[in-house]
């Protein structure tokens, strides 16, 4: 048995793998310790984990020394073989370098190689440079030699193990070309794993008044607070709203915040803030608008639903494209994010005989041979044996 120190940025796509994870070495023997914002507090204590409030850590890429301290603060008096580190963020790993204590890092983006990255490669290798001279003034401040791994000056790697790099992702949604570090596995998305009644009763209680033969389309929102990310979503949540009511289909709006619209919603509407809802919901949808986050992606992967992605950042207009590759989504670019766009592509998921479900099913039935949680604990406890 192991004594395991888990530590994880706020987002939901970073906390809900790291969760399950959690979840799994602890059904092994392993104890295991979990910090990260106190708004995750809740659902860290239902998946069954020690939670520890982990503040600075809303924003991985500033206040990194303060983050440092923290971690620091929180890991003091503590029995911790290993721990288990966010790749988004710094500070987690350099305050393991600082105690001695070995860690394994998590990524739950895909690691696009830097030449698929989209902009300006000069300005792009400017602000790894200046990354890298704020990261390493700060690992000077905390005692820390100067990196060494230049990988380690990227954002999603900045927190990037020498010993074993978890990627939270299906390796159908990696790109053929480009390298990846020697040391990662790809585990598949991990997810939470729960028996909980009162959740499921809960479920049945949020289902849409649904009228009958009406096809359910499912809008995911995001859980990130950027304000242009939300001037985006408004605009296409409100457009799937006004599309349901004209195109006969019952939507669910799945978000973090509660409905602020001058009129109620429709019957056949249902706004849902209860999270994570991805296995309560995703079982109702014939189709999915989603922002095109990882962890959102492969959950609709998952359940084999066909996808409208509308993505948000970088990252995201990159996994929308292996989508449309895979043969399972339509991209809709944020600008275009309104009523005719949207309702196009879903006039095209939803049509009788249409190719993106059958592939969609398709992909799920490849998806579901994994069991992402086992793998990873399995690379876990691989890399505990042969370090002991």
């Amino acid at each position: 048995m192991a004594h395991l120190f888990i530590a994880v940025q706020r987002v939901l796509g970073h906390v809900v793998p790291a969760l399950a994870i959690g979840q799994q070495l602890k059904k092994k023997g392993h104890e295991v310790t979990l910090a990260t914002h106190p708004a995750n507090k809740e659902l860290v204590v239902l998946a069954g984990l020690d939670f520890l409030p982990a503040g600075w850590g809303k924003f991985p890429e500033k206040f990194i020394y303060e983050q440092a301290l923290e971690m620091d603060a929180l890991l003091a008096g503590r029995e911790v073989d290993w721990m288990i580190c966010d790749s988004s963020q710094a500070a987690p790993a350099y305050a393991a370098e600082r105690r001695g204590i070995p860690w394994i890092s998590l990524q739950t983006t895909v690691p696009y190689p830097e030449e698929a990255l989209p902009g300006s490669r000069t300005v792009f290798n400017r602000l790894r440079q200046s990354y890298a001279r704020e990261l390493n003034g700060v690992r000077m401040r905390l005692g820390l030699p100067p990196l060494t791994d230049d990988r380690r000056t990227r954002g999603d790697l900045a927190g990037l193990s020498p010993r074993l790099h978890l990627v939270n992702v299906h390796a159908a949604l990696y790109p053929e070309e480009g390298g990846i570090p020697e040391q990662s596995v790809f585990t598949g998305s991990c997810t939470l794993q729960s028996g909980d009644r009162d959740r499921v009763n809960e479920a049945s209680r949020l289902e849409p008044e649904a009228y009958p033969g009406r096809p359910v389309v499912l809008v995911c929102a995001s859980s990130t607070e950027r304000h242009d990310s939300r001037e985006v979503m408004n605009r296409y949540i409100g457009a799937a709203v006004s599309l349901s009511e004209e195109n006969s289909f019952n939507l669910i709006v799945a978000e973090h915040k509660p409905y602020e619209g001058k009129r109620p919603l429709p019957p056949h509407v249902r706004w849902i803030t209860a999270y994570p809802n991805h296995d309560l919901l995703l079982p109702r949808a014939d189709a999915v608008i989603t922002h095109g986050g990882c962890g959102t992606v492969q959950s609709v992967m998952r359940y084999g639903v066909p996808m409208v992605v509308i993505p948000l950042a970088s990252d995201q207009h990159l996994l929308a494209r292996t989508c449309e590759r895979l043969g399972i989504a339509l991209t809709v670019g944020p600008e275009e994010a309104g009523r005719g766009r949207i309702g196009q592509a879903l006039h095209s998921l939803l049509a009788e005989g249409n190719p993106y479900m059958p592939r969609a099913k398709e992909l799920a039935a490849i998806v579901g041979r994994d069991n992402p949680n086992e793998a990873a604990v399995r690379a876990i406890e691989q890399v505990l044996q042969n370090n002991s």
